[in-house]
């Protein structure tokens, strides 16, 4: 059941679903910032990634989580922070699930915490770590976008937790994971996916176009990004019909346009990747 709310501060949208509920915020004039609160207990990430810095904190419950080739878990009071495109999952670590809430911060706004001319922050070595500071941040920024009127107060609540995440980045580029350099069949794969990601492609095709074995392929592949080539096509509909419903095109174009089968195959992917329906982004992001 779709629960519409009106809240001053940012467009958003609640769903609800017997135990299970998800919001989503966007401040209308705060670009580069956006929030959800749920709770999960049956409802699981798949892996996927975002192009956005995940910053979250855990209220309630404990989830667990695959990141690259680790696992993590994150309990009540607890805080993880992933970097942009980093490839991961996530699920109920216990019976009754757990509640948090996340800010997706575009990456050129944490770039301006350092010198404009130097490379774009990294994470710390932390992934999941308790700082009492950055969660009364986080837990004030969100507070504001639910409940303030747009201007200073929500602009300087979220900015001020984007700040106060600052003792957990250090400079330096984005590497990847293990510091592999991506094999150039990989290279191949990805690019082709990247042209094509609308478009139905036949792993034997894709492999061709690599130059490897069908089963190579998809072992390569998953070893470098994180992901199958499968999930990193769904990754990038998933990317598009975000931009599409934030620019206001209705799901069901959305679906046709991004190559989904129809709109219950759109809702059924995007809320597994994003945690709330196609409808309920779309009207959080609606200006």
């Amino acid at each position: 059941m779709a629960l519409a709310g009106a809240g001053a501060a940012a467009a958003w949208q609640t769903w609800v679903t017997g135990t299970e509920y998800a919001s989503y915020f966007r401040p209308r004039d705060l670009a580069g910032i956006e929030a959800l609160h749920a709770r999960f207990v049956d409802h699981a990430y798949r892996p996927h990634s975002h192009p956005t810095w995940t910053i979250a904190v855990v209220e309630s419950g404990a989830a667990r989580f695959s990141l690259d080739e680790t696992q993590q878990r994150a309990t009540q009071g607890e805080l993880f922070v992933l970097e942009p495109e980093a490839v991961h999952t996530g699920m109920a670590a216990v019976p009754e699930g757990w509640a948090y809430k996340v800010l997706y911060v575009e990456p050129g706004i944490l770039h301006e915490w350092a010198e404009r001319d130097g490379t774009a922050p990294r994470a710390a070595r932390w992934v999941v770590f308790r700082d009492l500071g950055l969660r009364a941040a986080l837990l004030r920024a969100h507070d504001a976008l639910a409940h303030e009127p747009p201007g200073l107060a929500i602009d300087e609540a979220a900015l001020l937790a984007v700040d106060a995440l600052r003792p957990h980045l250090r400079p330096g580029p984005v590497a990847r994971a293990g510091g592999r350099a991506e094999h150039v069949a990989v290279r191949r794969a990805r690019r082709h996916l990247e042209e094509r990601w609308d478009q139905p492609l036949p792993l034997a095709d894709l492999a061709s176009v690599a130059c490897l074995s069908r089963f190579e392929l998809v072992r390569r592949f998953r070893s470098e990004i994180g992901m199958t080539p499968h999930a990193f096509q769904v990754n990038l509909r998933i990317a598009r019909a975000r931009a599409m419903l934030a620019a206001g095109v209705p799901p069901a174009v959305v679906a046709a346009d991004c190559g989904f089968a129809d709109q219950p195959h759109l809702t059924r992917t995007f809320k597994r990747g994003v945690g709330v329906t196609p409808g309920c982004y779309a009207r959080a992001t609606a200006c």
